[in-house]
């Protein structure tokens, strides 16, 4: 059981067939959202109105008067994700070593934003699903199927054997995103925030992508650079 908060969060589980348990609200808010309770009857979901003093206990201080307790968010195997094949170009986003849930929220959303295929995240030396990266993600974790693998590396391998170009991101990047063809399959590595990607990663990089900068420093925090990344290979 997970729990969901915020307003985002707690409406994108509900249209997306999330199961939830039971969805808390407040008396005050039901009066700003008329039609909040009518859609959690209408879709037969088991709902509380409580004071706020009992929000507050069940789900902290950012939950906007919205929350709820779920079924756990299942991760995806990446054989069946790879066997679900579209007419529009691919990509993957694969996390080398990012801990921090904020940043993995923030990177969901730009998955989502950009039509990622998948997003794989390694099973140690990883921040993994919690309510944290839930409520950053803003709902997109409803959409974006995300994939743990016991070794990032042979994933990789996967990936190329099933006609994925991999694409690192480095300081150090030769290429501009306009020089990589766009009918290619990409998977798209995203290192981790103190150290980038790892050695064994980047050996299997077929493309070093260049985030171009003009300003004084030099780096970027890694969901910033995810959603820059995307944008760059997407326009």
């Amino acid at each position: 059981m997970i729990k969901i908060y915020g307003k985002n969060c707690t409406y994108e589980a509900i249209f997306s067939g999330h199961k939830l348990e039971c969805v808390y609200t407040t008396l005050e808010q039901t009066k700003k959202d008329s039609n909040f309770i009518s859609l959690l009857q209408d879709k037969k979901i088991k709902y509380q109105v409580v004071d706020k003093k009992k929000m507050d206990s069940l789900f902290g201080n950012s939950h906007q008067n919205y929350g709820a307790y779920a079924v756990d968010y299942p991760y995806y195997d990446l054989d069946t994700v790879l066997k679900q094949k579209s007419d529009k170009r691919e990509i993957f986003l694969v996390l080398d070593g990012i801990e921090d849930p904020h940043n993995f929220g923030a990177i969901l959303r730009s998955a989502d934003a950009f039509g990622v295929k998948g997003v794989i995240i390694p099973k140690n030396r990883s921040v993994s699903i919690t309510e944290v990266v839930a409520h950053v993600s803003t709902g997109a974790i409803e959409y974006v199927p995300i994939i743990m693998v016991n070794n990032l590396n042979q994933a990789i391998i996967k990936l190329k054997e099933n006609g994925y170009w991999i694409v690192g991101t480095d300081a150090s990047g030769d290429v501009k995103a306009k020089d990589i063809a766009k009918d290619l399959n990409l998977a798209v590595i995203i290192g981790s925030e103190g150290f980038g990607m790892s050695k064994l990663v980047k050996k299997q990089c077929d493309y070093m992508l260049q985030i171009p900068m003009v300003g004084h420093v030099n780096s970027l925090n890694a969901s910033v650079s995810c959603g820059i990344v995307l944008a760059l290979i997407n326009e």
